[in-house]
């Protein structure tokens, strides 16, 4: 029987699970690598969380599955996830930084492969990385924690701060700096976003901007000064003791411990949680996600979704005749005057202009056409351009009036 607290974990990791799958579809559906980095990491731990708190919440804690397979897998991508989640975070505010800093062209191109490897490289290098160093510091294969699941135990040393969570501090610190930029930057150009989006070529506009930029602050408020009092926590435990490789795999690395805390240690879950919620509401629930879930209907069958071209109103033929017979009939009754006016000038108060033709052709009437010639004179049009004599403005006038 599971436990209240395992249920309450296993139901609310499995909603923030099935919220995360929109934002992560959108993110890759735009191309978007630190975006969707960080919900897959938000994902994934939901996830495990879920599965973790339906096999170890029960009252027979002590009695249930080792897991040996899944426990080796699991402890190995969740030492990378911590950090993983920061390096995500400062990439994705650096990248919102370069585009309205507009000044990093090559990075900007929407093909630049650059881009895409420098993305990659942030992140995901550092924590794959940490993956793999932390089984140098890893006490025992791993320890099976009640609601929590499986979770990898470092050695109390100096090499477990070096090669695990020194590497949060970093990456907080950098997305920080990043972060401080952004906003500095934005409220120094706030009035040229709009244009500065456009000629970027970033495929965002004001509100997609936007509200990567609050995800982007809303996370950082809430994983940086979680990751650094998790760091000064370490720092306090660990300390400086010696490592060595010898005393830390002993015959014991094979042993899997049970170990039950009640609820310490939760906290990570109920942040990953609250991030996956945050998510949604602003990538899940906009116009371009609502367009998202329409395609996705259509293509399993709700075809009644699909948007189709407007209907064009058919004319009967009588209508048409009616029609053209009024147009004959008006234009027997009128009589038609075509001028011809063109303009051609060089210069203009000593501002270079490319030289120009323009041709314009009007229906006059009889009373217009003299009206018309009392405005295109010269010495008026002078007037009304505010030229002087010395102006450089050479005007031709052709005005042909021709009468039917």
């Amino acid at each position: 029987m599971i436990e209240k607290t395992g249920q309450l974990i296993a139901a609310f990791s499995f909603l923030a699970f099935v919220l995360n799958i929109p934002p992560l579809c959108y993110h890759i559906g735009k191309g978007n690598i630190p975006a969707s980095s960080l919900i897959l990491w938000l994902s994934y731990n939901n996830l495990t969380s879920f599965i973790n708190a339906l096999i170890w919440s029960g009252n027979d804690f002590y009695s249930s599955p080792n897991a040996p397979g899944y426990c080796d897998l699991t402890v190995r991508i969740s030492t990378g996830s911590s950090t993983g989640k920061i390096c995500c975070l400062a990439c994705l505010i650096m990248n919102l930084y370069f585009i309205i800093d507009a000044k990093h062209n090559k990075f900007l191109d929407s093909g630049s492969k650059r881009r895409t490897y420098i993305n990659l490289a942030i992140c995901w290098l550092t924590p794959v990385c940490i993956m793999g160093t932390s089984l140098v510091v890893q006490s025992s294969r791993y320890v099976i924690v009640k609601f929590r699941g499986c979770v990898a135990p470092y050695s109390i040393t100096y090499a477990s701060v070096l090669l695990v969570t020194m590497w949060i501090l970093i990456w907080s610190f950098v997305a920080t700096v990043f972060a401080t930029l952004t906003v500095w930057t934005y409220l120094r150009k706030r009035r040229d976003i709009k244009d500065i989006l456009k000629c970027t070529n970033s495929g965002l506009n004001i509100r997609r901007f936007a509200r990567l930029l609050i995800f982007s602050l809303l996370i950082m408020f809430v994983l940086c000064p979680f990751a650094i009092f998790n760091f000064v926590n370490d720092v306090r435990e660990y300390g400086i003791s010696s490592f060595s490789l010898s005393e830390t795999h002993n015959e014991l690395w094979n042993h899997i411990y049970k170990l039950e805390f009640g609820n310490y240690g939760l906290s990570s879950r109920i942040v990953d949680i609250v991030l996956s919620v945050i998510t949604f509401m602003l990538f899940g629930m906009g116009t371009d996600a609502i367009e998202m879930y329409r395609k996705a209907l259509v293509r399993i069958g709700f075809t009644s979704l699909r948007k189709t071209a407007p209907d064009v109103i058919a004319m009967s033929s009588e209508f048409k005749e009616s029609r053209n017979s009024t147009r004959a009939t008006q234009k027997t009754g009128q009589s038609e005057e075509t001028a011809n006016t063109t303009f051609e000038f060089s210069k203009y108060k000593g501002l270079f202009v490319p030289s120009a033709s323009i041709s314009l052709a009007r229906t006059l009437s009889k009373s217009a056409v003299a009206y018309a010639e009392t405005i295109v004179d010269p010495d008026d049009l002078d007037r009304c351009l505010g030229c002087t004599s010395e102006s450089s403005l050479n005007l031709r006038f052709d005005f042909n009036v021709q009468h039917h």
